[in-house]
């Protein structure tokens, strides 16, 4: 008898320990990750104990008959198993302090993501567990039905807090893998953090007695049987208490929250002012924004060999005249108009080379969709594209592409071909008629179509309105764990390219201006000549041209109407296509404009590489590994780029520090250097991908030296985005120096490393 007693205390004792160490497991923000890893350990040697003291439990397994109650605790019971052995083997997957030799056991998105999920049903689960022994635990109790009514009410009000809370706190969007991350809110106390796990473990709890209540009930004598509707009403009033809390919060934030209203807040902007007395923000620059009024258009958009006549109207003050083009090719009508090009400094996550300042912008016609497959390859030929699909957009092409496709477009529909391309330019004929590359300026006018905010949508963007990193909208890097404040919450990432056309247009009818691909530009890469007011066409030579409008792994703040990429001549990538235009006007300056100094590097790569060094930054040692397999294979010197304060060890802690130095663009300082840089003449750079980009102190090593005249050959270490923005961070940062064709990791490469390493060297040129 005393041993039965013993055992029974026991397992009372593990389930009490089980429940605190869980509550202090889901209170991440307090623990922190080192901690929260040795927790969980201390976690999953309970569940074994717990397992072996419950063995006689497994061996009754399948004797005696299921009865309702039983059933319930079986099913319940056996979920909550599972649940905790998804959570800890996931965990484990991505421990990088109890278990490190375990990381990377399965792919760590993958696991990020089941680990979230799993230790919330298991959250949910433990308390249904707790619930259900309730009654058997307070079956001896001695009580008055009066007490003990009184009793289940407090209860059932703790109970609907406990929902509310569950509801608030966004737990449903975890149980069912909505969002990727958690979204913690670091500043709430440690103690009320607790208290509100508790809160809603009772709620599960609660709900877990009241279910077992109506199943005992049902196995009694007549004579011994309660009201079966006490337990369903109890359940019912918790419910119905949580969601009217959740309502009213709900309506409550929704009035008074901080979501973006960019016209609200460029105005409190403007009528704001410094410490020196001059007023700031963007209110009197809209004032002067002169757009053209465009009724809606219809546009005809060419299907195999159909065409159909399209006519747009314009209005011109009071009058309205027709514009009739005479080449049928659907593209869009854009009048001419007055813009703001750039962005305002109120705007968030803006770059300095975005300098506001005042264009105007004559006549011309654009494609309203992106360029497709078909089409680049009825005229090209070949489909360099990654993604497969007749109206998917064409990638992988590079700006020399783009201008040749341009010229076959021509010569297919009868058209002067605008550019003529030689051995060291290109040449464009303004004149021409036929089909060419957007200017910068003409992108961004038709991209905005008269909007003054971020995006041509006049708000957020959502996965549901174009496609990019969807995990990741705007303005999230500073509110990555309370994200309720966001206009648009974290939505579906689709990790490849769509048919173009899949969501609504822009005002002026353009499809895809954010997301999907990147489009290629006419103008060279370089800082705004704001004298240049009128058809800007960009620096007349350079190293690097534009691309705007963002792709399929971008992240929100980098498809800004305003966001300027650069590449340079030869670049190609999976997310990086064309949309081309054409003049409106037959009396357009025939002025040429001279595109010189192509950057063909894929002629000039050979064998013959000089002497390398491989320099990486790391975090978390994915990028160290590669680097270090790059060194098995090349022999080359290797230097690593450390700064002198140090990130923090702590994952949730590195990124808001990296998104804090990305969005005041610091400069690290760094513990070492390169003394003898000249004598290298091929740098691989590493870095891990950082909230879409290069870790700053990646920044810092690149303007510290002089490139010109170098290759810098990228990789990068990802978790999905790729390479995210981080070429044209390099790019930007190192103007003369060649990129290489880069590499992108995911997470730490696994067994199929060494050969992509191998592969990618040979295709620069960089076997040993």
């Amino acid at each position: 008898m005393h041993g039965k007693q013993n055992n029974r205390m026991i397992r009372r004792i593990i389930d009490t320990c089980m429940t605190a160490l869980l509550l202090c497991l889901m209170a991440y923000q307090v623990t922190g990750e080192q901690a929260h890893e040795w927790i969980g350990m201390g976690m999953v040697v309970l569940v074994i104990v717990h397992q072996i003291l419950n063995r006689k439990w497994y061996a009754a397994f399948f004797k005696g008959k299921y009865k309702g109650y039983r059933i319930l605790t079986t099913v319940v019971n056996v979920l909550l198993l599972l649940s905790f052995v998804l959570t800890a083997f996931c965990g484990m997957s991505m421990s990088g302090y109890a278990v490190p030799f375990l990381y990377g056991m399965t792919k760590v998105s993958f696991a990020r993501r089941m680990h979230l999920s799993m230790s919330h049903w298991a959250f949910v689960l433990m308390g249904l567990h707790l619930g259900l022994h309730v009654p058997a635990m307070t079956a001896k109790m001695k009580m008055t039905g009066k007490i003990r009514m009184m009793i289940s009410a407090a209860f059932c009000l703790i109970a609907g807090i406990g929902l509310f809370l569950f509801l608030k706190n966004g737990m449903p969007d975890y149980l069912f893998f909505r969002v990727p991350f958690a979204f913690l809110d670091y500043e709430k106390a440690g103690a009320l953090v607790i208290l509100e796990n508790v809160l809603m473990l009772l709620f599960w709890a609660f709900a877990g007695a009241q279910g077992a209540a109506l199943c005992r009930n049902l196995h009694r004598k007549n004579e011994d049987k309660k009201n079966p509707l006490i337990p369903v009403i109890l359940m019912m009033a918790a419910i119905i208490l949580g969601l009217v809390l959740y309502t009213g919060f709900s309506a409550d934030k929704e009035q008074g929250s901080g979501i973006t209203d960019w016209n609200k807040s460029g105005q409190a902007a403007a009528e704001k002012m410094d410490d020196a007395g001059d007023e700031t923000g963007i209110e009197e620059l809209k004032e002067q924004t002169v757009v053209p009024d465009i009724e809606k258009e219809t546009s005809a958009v060419q299907d195999g060999n159909e065409s159909i006549k399209e006519t747009s109207a314009v209005q011109d003050g009071n009058k309205s005249i027709k514009e009739t083009s005479a080449v049928q090719d659907g593209y869009v009508f854009i009048d001419e108009g007055t813009f703001l090009m750039g962005s305002p400094e109120s705007e968030n996550w803006r770059i300095d080379d975005e300098t506001q300042h005042e264009v105007r912008v004559s006549a011309f016609y654009i494609d309203p969709y992106e360029t497709t497959q078909e089409e680049y390859e009825r005229l090209m030929a070949e489909n360099p594209s990654t993604f497969e699909g007749e109206k998917l957009p064409v990638e992988n092409i590079s700006w020399l592409d783009a201008v040749r496709f341009a010229n076959a477009k021509s010569a297919d529909a009868g058209l002067t071909p605008v550019y003529t391309i030689t051995d060291d330019k290109v040449s464009w004929d303004m004149s021409a008629d036929g089909y060419r590359l957007p200017t910068e300026a003409e992108w961004e006018y038709a991209c905005r179509a008269g909007t003054v905010t971020p995006f041509n949508t006049e708000k957020s963007l959502d996965a549901a309105e174009a496609n990019f990193y969807g995990h990741y909208p705007y303005e999230i890097e500073e509110n990555y764990f309370n994200n309720s404040v966001l206009e648009a919450r974290p939505g579906e990432y689709r990790q490849t390219t769509i048919e173009v056309g899949s969501f609504s247009p822009n005002a002026w009818g353009l499809y895809d201006c954010h997301g999907n691909v990147n489009e290629w530009c006419w103008d060279y890469y370089g800082e705004y000549d704001i004298s240049i007011t009128e058809d800007p066409t960009g620096p007349q030579s350079g190293t690097r041209h534009i691309y705007r409008g963002g792709g399929w792994n971008d992240f929100a703040k980098n498809m800004r109407s305003a966001y300027r990429a650069a590449g340079q001549t030869d670049m190609e990538a999976y997310n990086l296509g064309v949309r081309l235009a054409r003049n409106a006007e037959s009396d357009r300056s025939g002025t040429a404009v001279v595109s010189e100094d192509l950057q063909r590097t894929d002629l000039q790569r050979t064998d013959s590489h000089g002497k390398v060094l491989i320099a990486y930054f790391s975090w978390s040692g994915n990028t160290r590994g590669i680097a270090q397999e790059i060194q098995r294979q090349t022999g080359a010197d290797i230097f690593e780029i450390s700064p002198v304060d140090p990130y923090s060890s702590d994952y949730n802690t590195v990124l808001m520090e990296a998104q804090e130095d990305q969005h005041k663009q610091a400069r690290p300082a760094l513990t070492e250097h390169v003394d003898n840089m000249d004598d290298y003449d091929v740098i691989i750079l590493g870095y891990p991908n950082w909230w879409a980009s290069i870790p700053l102190p990646i920044a810092s090593f690149l303007e510290e030296y002089d490139f010109s005249g170098k290759r810098i050959i990228p990789f990068c270490s990802h978790g999905g985005g790729r390479f995210g923005q981080s070429l044209t961070a390099i790019a930007k940062l190192a103007l003369n120096a060649d990129i290489g064709e880069g590499l992108s990791v995911h997470y730490s490469g696994g067994s199929a490393l060494p050969d992509d390493v191998s592969a990618w060297l040979d295709r620069n040129g960089l076997s040993r």
